[in-house]
């Protein structure tokens, strides 16, 4: 038996796991530590004991916006179509499906797919009355609509503020607005052109940080790959714009772009040469056919130029 399991929440993922498993033991994989090679050869080990062998395999983004490369995805396909009677395995991704693949096509025909990528406002109020009540609190409707409207309707985030707040009481009881405000953290920085700037001012620390907020807030690597590279060229044709003696309004004038950005960007411009620059949109080129292509992990690779570039 086959699951994919959709869904922007891995405390939701983590819920529907266990509806599925019980108390059972199970095998745990992640797709960016492992193959899917290693993943069908393990599938395909009989248990001893005839019982069923459950494995979760987490990340399994290749479902979504990810891609396999063709070896691997008519070798997923083929386990597919003839899987081993008593494995049961479990795809997880917090990513939408992409139910035009022809893994996807399979699954959702001849397996299960548990799919939950939109929530309605009272979607989100049930989840947050569930989680509360199966820790033995109640909460306040006033909390409620904080919680949502300030977590960018992220489940996982407002999960994470719910267990700090009980924490603070440390006792079951009623999670009042007043208290809730004292002690949530300010939001995490989801702006991308945060994470760009960083990177710009070769600020690792601040980089990395604001990198693992945005994947809480599912931004794509591709995204902040495609921002990264269009902010180098525009320091490259700027640097080029000012050696060949354009004044401030010709270059506003060829780039469309007000003067203020052309000062930010210039002052971004000495910090690089133009070899470190022309490198950088190098590397971002590799990185985006290579992630397309399925060839590298995109957290990997982004992190790996992160390291690089930030010196």
């Amino acid at each position: 038996m086959i699951y994919l399991i959709s869904i922007p929440s891995y405390h939701l993922i983590e819920n529907e796991i266990s509806n599925i498993i019980k108390d059972k033991n199970y095998i745990f994989f992640n797709m960016a530590k492992i193959s899917v090679k290693e993943i069908i050869e393990e599938a395909n080990y009989f248990s001893l004991t005839g019982e069923n062998k459950y494995i979760v395999i987490s990340n399994a983004d290749f479902f979504g916006p990810d891609k396999l490369n063709e070896e691997d995805s008519e070798l997923l396909y083929n386990y597919l179509t003839n899987p081993i009677k008593n494995t049961i395995l479990i795809f997880t991704t917090e990513y939408p499906i992409d139910l035009r693949k022809k893994t996807t096509k399979e699954i959702k025909t001849n397996h299960n797919i548990i799919n939950i990528n939109k929530f309605s406002y009272k979607d989100y109020e049930n989840a947050i009355n569930k989680y509360v009540k199966s820790k033995g609190f109640d909460i306040e409707y006033k909390c409620i609509n904080y919680l949502i409207n300030n977590s960018y309707d992220n489940l996982d985030i407002i999960f994470n503020e719910l267990d700090k707040i009980m924490l603070y009481y440390n006792k079951k009881t009623t999670i009042k607005y007043k208290d809730l405000i004292k002690t949530l953290s300010n939001a995490l920085d989801n702006n991308n052109f945060h994470f760009v700037n960083a990177v710009i001012e070769k600020n690792l620390k601040q980089a990395y940080n604001l990198y693992n907020d945005l994947k809480i807030y599912k931004v794509e690597p591709i995204a902040l790959i495609n921002l990264l590279a269009r902010e180098y060229r525009l320091m490259y044709y700027v640097k080029k714009l000012y050696q060949e003696k354009c004044n401030l309004n010709e270059i506003c004038s060829k780039l469309k772009l007000q003067d203020w950005q052309i000062n930010k960007i210039y002052n971004n411009t000495l910090k690089y040469s133009f070899e470190e620059i022309e490198k950088n949109l190098v590397d971002l080129s590799k990185i985006d056919t290579s992630i397309k292509k399925g060839i590298w992990d995109k957290d990997t690779a982004l992190i790996s130029f992160l390291l690089e570039s930030c010196i």
